[in-house]
């Protein structure tokens, strides 16, 4: 397979629900994905120089800007989201109210998304169980909100075409 470029098409934000099902939250504009280790290096006693390395503590830290995002990503961080009640926790049919609720559950999302090749290859990324320290709730002046989320996802895999 020869080198290729390759234009970054459509990643999405998704979270399971209690049924199994997996519920769009977000389409990602700005994605940075990182697979990282720790790193142990053995030295002997009579060397400088390193006789072994191991890796250890895998992780995933991923980087998202969406502008194109549904409210409930942002419940789905607090916790909870308690269908028809207003922000006061009253009666309104159509809303949903979203708050931190106390437990040490943490709510696990998915990134999923293709790149394709000027030649017509896709790549294919998933990185799973990424949770995120905060919940940003931006509003800037005079212009669309941005989501701006920063997490550490459990494990990537990658896909892509090898003729």
């Amino acid at each position: 397979m020869a080198s290729d470029s390759f234009f970054g098409d459509t990643l999405e934000l998704t979270i399971q629900t209690a049924s199994g099902t997996a519920l769009t939250v977000a389409t990602l504009k700005g994605v940075e994905i990182k697979g990282e280790w720790d790193h142990k290096e053995l030295y002997g006693q009579d060397s400088v120089l390193r006789e072994d390395v191991a890796r250890v503590a895998h992780k995933v830290p991923i980087t998202i800007k969406s502008a194109k995002f549904h409210p409930n990503i942002i419940g789905k961080i607090l916790g909870t989201e308690t269908a028809d009640k207003d922000i006061a926790g009253a009666d309104s049919s159509g809303n949903t109210q979203a708050t931190v609720i106390d437990s040490n559950t943490v709510p696990l999302f998915d990134a999923s998304g293709n790149m394709t090749g000027k030649s017509g290859v896709e790549y294919v990324v998933l990185v799973e169980d990424i949770y995120f320290e905060g919940a940003p709730w931006a509003a800037p002046d005079g212009d669309w909100s941005v989501l701006d989320l920063s997490g550490v996802g459990r494990k990537m895999t990658t896909s892509y075409q090898t003729v």
